[in-house]
């Protein structure tokens, strides 16, 4: 017997209904079904409930309910499951950082559709196969920017949901595959899996499930299963596979116009990345190259001595990065244990003050094979079956809260040690990208799939070690930075990752610029990788001699992390040859002179998720150029840097439309088009819009050592322009109160020539309270200086263009 439930049924349905029940009872039911559906209606439509906690449940007869919940006036989640389950809990995954949102989320409807709004979006929802349409109020309803062109099909434990596929549509996002090796990153003609590998080598997948679309919209798939997104001209569509497991389809739509705001959006979805310490934005060099068998080991002797060589030659270093010879019992990468090796370092502690009084900070490094052998390990926190896995005694789940639990503390306890002052700034997680050779069917200690938590591995080792271990420290007060080879969305609130063991060479480089700029599209701002390549492994070396300059040293210092590291050679500049040097110091002091202006670009995308290294798309989403010119990108919101990526000499580049400087000259160059440039081996192509105003501070030879009350501004005459320099102590979460941060609006008026440094807002601790200040204008007339005190940081100073002083 069918009966009408007692919930919401549009009017229009239920006079069908009616009719479909009064001929049943008069030809017999199937008849008289069979008869309704020749008169217009295929099946008894949907009905509709509106639940407690703000969500909307739309049921079809033949057992598909969707599920319609408003994330704040932008976003809007559509989730979709069969009768025989329930909708998966809200804290399945942790990638979105609260399910805390305003719900408003407005119900009328047609005659065919629900319709449902908040103040930016609008959604529609057919009564009859559920399928969904999405629009942006703010650009009118009369086209959907989204719309799923069929329902939900599920086959077997395989679901997927499908879009109506738009010629004209670009994509971008996705995070990155493994080794970070992008061809594009532009994603139109794509058929795209971004999960955690199944062979021994695919390192450093970015498992990010979220994609922008050129149309000013971003989808974030909700799920860990193993997923493939299509973006085919015949196929847009997302699938899931469950791997013959219970799943459903979850996914947000996120609004924005704008590709910045949509990853706005995006990051306060799944939560804000986590600002490093200034520290580690200045130079990283590790003893990866050095002969580890030769009389002269890497130990505490050594680096003092190479750190000094280094500085006394003019080079600034802040990281201190340790490849496995500090660890005890051996310090091979899978002989030793997770300790400081008392004849190498017989004084930690001492060792960490001769750090500080250098402006240094070190990274601690943990290969996953050497977990056996580090102190309270345990045989119950392997997988229950680790398949051919390398190491396989050493093969963690890490669902098991136990293990996360003891990861966590044996750093805190056998190496940071800080009631002991042993030195520790950073955690340096690899090879948990290399258990992909177990088995996918295997239940893991939190009662899932090992198919469905491979995908989440990388987020609960980022928890495990920040947000259960670092954050809950009270003895720590200094910022985490934990870096892993591979990362999962949500987890960019804690840590970060690089793209593994790349090899040194042209291709490699090219796929490391489109990866960072997908990172970067992808929530992860402050992606590194081995900068020159890490090693050749057919050819048995590192860079040469050009790639070092190139890659190592000048694309190297334009990249969020700059960290030249591998095997080969040493990646020392006083180790290279003379040419080598001379490059490198110059970009040292290039990346160093521009702190200001990097760390207040990074303070932004700790705040909105703007990258630093930005793709040309994200400010210029329809412009086609922008989407096929992805060898170049913005550093912050002011420079282009496009690296030469052959041994050609040639460099093949965009320049959106205004007005453009070659950096650091009066060299105009009007932009909206293509230029060809031979730069000689050692440079860098970087140019300057017009109406920017880049900050600056001396060099030093440490982060440390910068001097805040010296400041220097190129002002790029020809538009009006503003900046904002950001600063605070550098070093704790101090910042994240609003009074231990400082920000100074800087305008520069075009029409009247002024420059305008605006009253400093907020304080930190140690802060400068005065400034002497540089002023570079650069224009048609030539490049001309003003010098100027600041006595009183909330005064405003007004100085114009020519003057020589205030």
């Amino acid at each position: 017997m069918i009966t009408l439930k007692d919930t919401t049924i549009h009017t229009a349905t239920k006079k069908l209904l009616r009719k479909c029940f009064f001929m049943a009872m008069v030809l017999g039911s199937i008849l008289g079904l069979a008869a309704c559906t020749d008169n217009g209606v295929d099946k008894p439509s949907s009905t509709i409930e509106h639940k407690q906690d703000g969500s909307f449940h739309i049921s079809s007869p033949n057992g598909v309910t969707l599920r319609l919940t408003a994330y704040g006036d932008d976003i809007v989640r559509v989730q979709t499951k069969q009768s025989q389950s329930s909708f998966f809990s809200d804290d399945r995954y942790e990638m979105v950082e609260t399910h805390e949102w305003p719900r408003d989320l407005q119900r009328s409807e047609t005659a065919t559709h629900y319709v449902f709004s908040t103040r930016s979006l609008k959604v529609t929802v057919d009564k009859t196969n559920l399928t969904a349409n999405f629009y942006d109020l703010t650009l009118g309803d009369s086209d959907p920017l989204l719309s799923e062109d069929k329902p939900i099909r599920w086959q077997d434990s395989i679901i997927q949901v499908s879009f109506n596929p738009d010629e004209n549509e670009h994509f971008t996002g996705l995070g990155h595959g493994y080794f970070a090796r992008a061809e594009s990153i532009d994603l139109k003609g794509q058929s795209i899996e971004r999960n955690y590998g199944r062979k021994q080598i695919e390192q450093a997948p970015l498992v990010v499930p979220f994609y922008m679309s050129s149309k000013g919209y971003g989808v974030f798939l909700n799920s860990m299963f193993q997923n493939r997104f299509n973006f085919l001209n015949d196929d847009y569509s997302i699938q899931i596979d469950g791997l013959g497991f219970d799943t459903q389809m979850d996914y947000f739509f996120i609004g924005g116009q704008t590709l910045s705001r949509v990853l706005d959006n995006y990051t306060k979805l799944t939560g804000r990345p986590r600002l490093p310490a200034k520290a580690m934005f200045g130079l990283q060099l590790s003893d990866k190259g050095h002969d580890h068998n030769s009389a002269t080991p890497s130990d505490e002797t050594w680096w003092k001595n190479k750190i000094s060589e280094h500085k006394a030659a003019g080079y600034a270093l802040d990281h201190v990065v340790n490849d496995n010879r500090w660890r005890a019992e051996g310090g091979k990468r899978c002989e030793s244990k997770l300790a400081w090796d008392k004849e190498r370092y017989p004084n930690p502690a001492a060792y960490k003050n001769w750090l500080d009084e250098n402006g240094l900070v070190l990274t601690l490094d943990f290969n996953r094979c050497i977990g056996q052998y580090t102190d309270g390990w345990q045989a119950s926190f392997n997988l229950p079956k680790t398949g051919k896995i390398d190491f396989a005694e050493s093969a963690p789940d890490l669902t098991n809260a136990y293990f996360r639990d003891w990861f966590w503390q044996a750093f805190y306890k056998n190496a940071l040690a800080p009631n002991k002052g042993y030195p520790g700034d950073a955690l340096w997680i690899d090879e948990f990208d290399e258990q992909g050779a177990a088995p996918k069917d295997m239940i893991l200690s939190n009662g899932r799939s090992s198919g469905e938590m491979r995908n989440y591995w990388f987020f609960l080792i980022a928890k495990s070690l920040v947000q259960q271990g670092w954050d809950k420290a009270e003895d720590i007060n200094k910022r985490p930075f934990v870096w892993v080879r591979g990362m999962t969305a949500g987890a960019q609130r804690y840590a970060t990752l690089w793209s593994g063991d790349i090899y040194p060479n042209y291709k490699d480089m090219k796929t490391q610029i489109r990866g960072m700029q997908l990172a970067g599209l992808s929530g992860f701002p402050f992606w590194g990788h081995d900068a020159g390549g890490f090693h050749d492994w057919e050819k048995g070396k590192g860079p040469d001699e050009a790639l070092y300059k190139r890659w190592s040293a000048a694309m190297g210092s334009f990249s969020p992390i700059w960290k030249p590291h591998g095997m080969g050679q040493s990646r020392w500049p006083l180790d290279r040859k003379e040419s080598s040097q001379t490059v490198f110091k110059k970009y040292t002091h290039l990346r160093y002179e521009l702190m200001p202006y990097l760390y207040s670009a990074a303070h932004l995308a700790a705040e909105t998720g703007a990258p630093i290294a930005r793709a040309m798309v994200l400010d210029h989403q329809n412009e086609a150029l922008a989407w096929k010119y992805d060898l170049q990108y913005m550093w912050g919101d002011s420079m282009l840097i496009a690296p030469l990526t052959s041994d050609e000499g040639t460099k093949e580049l965009w320049l959106p439309r205004g007005q453009w400087y070659a950096f650091g000259s009066n060299e105009k160059i009007e932009g909206d088009r293509v230029l060809t440039v031979t730069p000689a081996l050692d440079e860098l192509p970087v140019y300057v819009k017009a109406g920017s105003i880049i900050t600056k501070h001396p060099y030093a030879l440490s982060t440390a050592f910068i001097d805040k009350s010296a400041l220097i501004l190129d002002v790029y005459m020809g538009a009006n322009g503003e900046a904002t320099l950001i600063e605070d102590d550098g070093v704790t979460e101090d910042y994240r109160n609003k009074d231990q941060l400082r920000t100074t609006k800087i305008t520069w008026n075009d029409k009247n020539q002024e420059l305008t440094i605006h009253p400093a807002k907020g304080s930190f601790h140690h802060e400068n309270t005065k400034r002497d200040i540089v002023v570079n204008f650069y224009g048609d007339s030539g490049v001309n200086s003003s010098q100027l005190s600041q006595k009183n940081l909330k005064d405003p100073i007004k100085v114009k263009a020519g003057s020589s002083k205030i």
